[in-house]
């Protein structure tokens, strides 16, 4: 309409009116050469939606996951015979016990502060569950009202007790890298360490990731270097924002185990929890392994896409990346 209005008053290319009814006339080139890449596209598209776009409001339950909620295809269709949201799990710190909820908040990282903190030693290692077996009796949870994370150990007599508030530790910031990420990172006093320390059988010192920057990425087909939404940052997960499993694909998997030590070829019969693959969400509701061809889910309001299908010996677990809609 103003393009219009302006044609309709005589204002022509190169003249000289610049302001027409107090907005401003003409238009903005952006130019991309050979070495532009999708993330320059993509930040001078949020400037101009953050700068000149009136986004609605969205609602807290659209940016909250629940469990119950129906996984639906993007059309809206239900899949086959209908898959549940059966449980919901946020591993504050990597490697670390995690504790389950019946709804939680997404942010642009997946569940909010999932993975956001990690354990270094003093050499500089990344402490896992692979290297320090101890870590799996650390136990953790998240009071989000009272804004603390509790965290224990059967080798500590007192509970950790850490408060979330982004200027409550004096302990200092630095950058560090890992798996192709750079992680700016924060560090806590003392007395948190030495408690850690403690907890684990040797010094090492707690981190918290302040931000973190791609350098490389999934996409839908399951290749590398082709970068997802840089909207979807990574907290200290291994590859993507969610690990999601399938009842049925564990339970079809025990079977098969059930059925080699019927057969003498692997011995004693060993009966495999979901939870043993550290999965943020179970669902539940389909036939084993239909997830394989997923590309995109919806639970609830919230869309997710699948950056990749990772194959645990013969179980299908899905990594997602929260679509922001």
């Amino acid at each position: 309409m103003d393009l219009l209005s302006n044609l309709e008053g005589g204002h022509v290319c190169w003249d000289d009116n610049d302001i027409i009814q107090g907005k401003p006339t003409g238009a903005v080139r952006v130019s991309f050469g050979y070495m532009s890449t999708y993330e320059d596209a993509k930040k001078f598209i949020d400037f101009i939606t953050s700068s000149f776009v009136s986004m609605p409001n969205k609602s807290e339950n659209r940016n909250t996951l629940r469990t119950k909620s129906m996984l639906l295809s993007n059309e809206g269709h239900e899949r086959n015979a209908g898959y549940y949201l059966k449980s919901i799990t946020v591993y504050p710190i990597k490697s670390c016990t995690g504790f389950s909820v019946e709804s939680w908040p997404l942010s642009s990282t997946g569940l909010q502060h999932d993975r956001e903190w990690l354990l270094k030693s003093v050499t500089g290692e990344i402490l896992t569950q692979k290297k320090v077996p101890d870590m799996c009796s650390i136990s953790t949870y998240i009071d989000l009202n009272k804004g603390i994370m509790f965290v224990e150990s059967p080798r500590c007599t007192a509970k950790l007790e850490i408060n979330l508030k982004t200027d409550s530790y004096p302990g200092g910031m630095e950058e560090i890298e890992l798996r192709a990420q750079r992680y700016e990172v924060q560090y806590y006093e003392n007395d948190v360490d030495l408690w850690f320390s403690h907890a684990v059988g040797l010094p090492c010192s707690l981190l918290r990731c302040s931000s973190s920057q791609n350098y490389s990425s999934l996409n839908k087909d399951r290749s590398r270097n082709l970068c997802r939404d840089v909207e979807c940052t990574l907290n200290f997960a291994n590859e993507a924002q969610f690990l999601l499993i399938s009842e049925e694909s564990v339970s079809d998997l025990n079977n098969r185990l059930s059925l080699n030590a019927q057969k003498g070829t692997h011995g004693t019969s060993v009966q495999i929890n979901p939870m043993r693959f550290r999965p943020n969400l179970v669902v539940y509701g389909g036939e084993p392994y239909a997830e394989d061809g997923w590309l995109n889910i919806k639970i609830g309001n919230t869309n997710f896409m699948v950056s990749a299908v990772h194959l645990d010996g013969i179980v299908i677990s899905l990594i997602l990346e929260f679509k922001k809609t």
